[in-house]
């Protein structure tokens, strides 16, 4: 019978590099598709993403923590009072984060891009029990090709989802933000980072076995993305370190995962596809990644679109 834990415990040589298969596109939506309703053990909105930890919350409640990292996004995009405004999430999962802004603030529309189809019909029943349906609308399609119009959106983020993107700099991703965004515009990303392109041996262990477990290519280097901002036409680029915010919500991970395991296992008679397993894995590697602080970081990255 299969075990939960099926992690390849071979080491790495200290490099970002992939040593196995790499990830591609259909296994990221695979992964996404196969674990779409596990989200919602995290958090009944879909908020999939850690949250962020300011003095008046409730440490213990973890959703209050997951909405105020949607506000700290929406906060960081700067939008004005006009009358009509029109956001991106690039990478949306389900929807949560466009559907906390545009429920706080009636002049904005959202539009979500995701490549999983099953997340956008979850974010369809969310979006109309949250009476914002009318200004939400939900993309399939790849956020490095989104096929949207260019210099019309007000704001784009991506919370947890750049790291879904190629190679270290994440140029792709950053390449279609700028393509969308007006001059002016802003873009925030809240993502881990790596900080060295050859982490320590433990690390680039612990990353690989945490990435190939959340169909991730790999996490991008900070200095790699901020470098590829700048030359895709960003301005006032700022990087702001997360790690404390968020550790309250990721110390919720230990009990919450050991019990969704056992009783996953209880109701599958011990039976968890690959994919869900691999889902597991990845909820422990992700406390214990953030514990190397040599070689990891969670930051929110903003940047401005240059007018030129």
């Amino acid at each position: 019978m299969p075990t939960v834990f099926q992690p390849d415990f071979r080491m790495p040589r200290g490099t970002v590099e992939h040593t196995g298969a790499p990830i591609t596109a259909e296994d990221t939506q695979d992964y996404f598709t196969e674990v779409a309703t596990d989200y919602s053990a995290w958090s009944p909105s879909y908020n999939m993403h850690f949250g962020f930890w300011r003095a008046g919350l409730n440490p213990l409640r973890r959703e209050g923590m997951l909405v105020e990292m949607n506000r700290m996004v929406g906060r960081a995009l700067r939008l004005d009072d006009a009358p009509r405004r029109c956001v991106i999430d690039m990478g949306c999962g389900a929807g949560a984060t466009a559907r906390t802004l545009v429920g706080d603030h009636a002049s904005l529309y959202a539009i979500t891009v995701t490549n999983v189809a099953v997340q956008n019909r979850i974010a369809a029943k969310l979006d109309a029990a949250a009476g914002v349906a009318d200004r939400m609308a939900h993309i399939e399609a790849d956020y490095t090709r989104t096929g949207l119009p260019a210099a019309q959106a007000d704001g784009a983020w991506a919370v947890e989802s750049a790291c879904y993107a190629g190679g270290t700099d994440k140029a792709d991703f950053i390449r279609e933000a700028a393509r969308l965004l007006k001059p002016g515009a802003r873009l925030a990303v809240v993502d881990g980072f790596l900080l060295r392109r050859n982490p320590g041996r433990l690390a680039s262990w612990l990353h690989r076995l945490w990435a190939d477990s959340w169909a991730v290519p790999t996490l991008a280097v900070r200095e790699d993305f901020v470098a590829a901002l700048h030359e895709n036409g960003f301005e006032d680029v700022e990087v702001k370190s997360l790690r404390w915010r968020v550790a309250p919500s990721a110390l919720h991970i230990p009990v919450l995962a050991t019990r969704f395991t056992l009783a996953e296992l209880w109701k599958a008679r011990g039976k968890l596809s690959p994919w869900r397993r691999k889902h597991i894995v990845a909820s422990y590697c992700a406390l214990a990644l953030g514990m190397f602080w040599r070689d990891f970081d969670y930051c929110m990255v903003t940047a401005t679109r240059r007018a030129d």
